[in-house]
């Protein structure tokens, strides 16, 4: 879909530079050769993702990969094609990284706030709803139809007006719209270095312009009706907790932005409501996961006992091998004649057991006991969805032990059997695995691809949180009528 309102005033000069740091002399057949070597050898899915029931399928896709390498020269197609392959694992830990290519976009349009508001008078643009001036609390930015002579595809221009960042100046270029289908685009965003972050946006509404992983724009000119946002929806991304009548909502939308102290402060502060409470809900959903310490204030209140935990294994390649070393030694690329007795002895252990998937607790399984369990709430509901994931469902498939507990909504994405992520060199570009396993048991008891099945599905359609107070409501009252 293309642009309603194409042309500009104009007074709207613009100048703009494009820098593109590309790979020299990339060759995307050996890049995809290196590539398979990687994964092949050190990634610890590997043995699971390619057995004897499934070779012959993964033989022939390398094939046709391969062939399409073969008649690459564009860097961007080649890490495209690379990404192909990966597609084989269905494994959201496996991506590839183009440390060499950066591109960076800086751009001026000439536009103060009066001309826009002219402009938008005299050319009509408020057949588009698009057409604007947007904030983000940051930045103040007013969205025009492209220039005729910019030179650029993109259907919008979001320029500044007025920025809190001292990098930012009026007349910038922030970011670049392309139409898609209905109210969705394409986006380029300028980050703080002016390199451009590819991803997608939608208007909801007159209102609000949603970018995928980079927040909210709310429109400011011209005013417009707004809904009014509850406190729950206003503050979805940020980790806080609020109140459905008396039932604590505890959203927790990452384990990577905060440390685990922010995330026991919280609760402390609203520590005596959440014990009075019947029920609690911890919304997970969207969250992509980060670090398991995160989320251990949590469990005294969503625990009721002890629970079993997988035992973690390492892939002994020699390159993961030699990453552990360095990890343990604080040193990249230390001599085994350096190490010192302690650290020797360590090399000793995993040098016998190079080239297997390394466990160093015997059991299967442990048991972890909380030191402290509170009595309330009563019931815990947790909410997930497609996009919870790695240590979101770390802390889902804990949490589910407890007989406290009901999971709502979809299943969880799938992308948690292997974790610790090490990243190789393989010429134009660099390649991410795991190098761990999530247990030892995955061959029977995969998480990945399919995800945590919820204890009540709830459709995506659906308010799940609604639904799920009722539902948890109702299971109280039950348990109570049979005391």
């Amino acid at each position: 879909m293309k642009a309603i309102l194409p042309a500009l005033l104009t007074f709207f000069l613009f100048a703009s530079t494009t820098l593109s740091l590309q790979a020299q002399d990339c060759n995307c057949e050996e890049a995809f050769d290196a590539t398979v070597d990687a994964y092949e050898k050190d990634y610890s899915l590997f043995i699971y993702k390619v057995t004897d029931k499934n070779r012959e399928l993964y033989n022939a896709h390398k094939v046709v990969i391969r062939s399409k390498a073969e008649h690459v020269t564009d860097l961007s197609d080649c890490k495209t094609i690379l990404e192909q392959y990966l597609h084989f694992f269905r494994d959201g830990h496996t991506y590839i990284l183009d440390p060499s290519q950066k591109v960076f976009h800086k751009e001026k349009i000439a536009l103060s706030e009066k001309q826009f508001k002219k402009a938008y008078k005299k050319q009509n643009y408020s057949l588009n709803q698009v057409l604007g001036i947007w904030d983000n609390g940051s930045y103040t930015v007013a969205v025009i139809p492209n220039p005729a002579k910019s030179g650029r595809e993109r259907d919008y221009v979001g320029i500044v007006l007025s920025s809190t960042n001292k990098n930012w100046q009026s007349e910038d270029v922030k970011f670049e719209l392309t139409s898609t289908a209905g109210a969705s685009f394409k986006v380029n965003f300028m980050m703080g270095d002016h390199a451009i972050r590819k991803t997608t946006g939608k208007l909801v509404g007159k209102a609000l312009l949603e970018m995928d992983g980079l927040g909210d724009w709310t429109k400011v000119w011209p005013e417009v009706e707004k809904q009014p946002k509850t406190d729950i929806e206003a503050k979805y991304k940020q980790f806080h907790i609020a109140y459905i009548d008396d039932i604590p909502y505890l959203r927790l939308p990452d384990f990577y932005s905060v440390d685990r102290s922010y995330v026991d402060s919280l609760l402390k502060a609203h520590h005596d409501n959440i014990m009075k409470a019947d029920l609690m809900v911890v919304d997970v959903r969207g969250n992509s996961g980060g670090n398991d310490a995160t989320y251990f204030p949590v469990m005294p209140y969503v625990l009721s006992g002890p629970v079993e935990i997988p035992t973690g294994g390492f892939w002994l390649s020699d390159y993961n091998l030699q990453q552990l070393m360095d990890y343990k030694t604080g040193k990249t690329g230390k001599k085994v004649e350096e190490y010192t007795e302690k650290e020797k002895e360590t090399y000793d252990l995993l040098m016998a057991n190079k080239g297997t998937a390394y466990y160093d607790y015997p059991e299967p399984y442990f048991t972890y006991k909380m030191d402290t369990l509170y009595l309330g709430p009563k019931k815990i509901a947790i909410l997930t969805d497609k996009e919870t994931a790695s240590s979101g469902e770390t802390f889902v498939f804990r949490a589910n032990q407890s007989d406290r507990v009901v999971v709502y909504g979809q299943n969880t994405a799938g992308v948690v059997d292997g974790f610790n992520g090490l990243s190789k060199n393989v010429g134009c570009f660099e390649v991410v695995f795991p190098s761990s396993y999530r247990a030892r048991d995955l061959e029977k008891n995969p998480i990945d691809p399919y995800g945590i099945a919820p204890d009540v599905f709830v459709n995506e359609k659906v308010d799940a949180l609604t639904y799920a107070i009722e539902h948890m409501r109702q299971l109280i009252k039950n348990g109570s009528a049979q005391e």
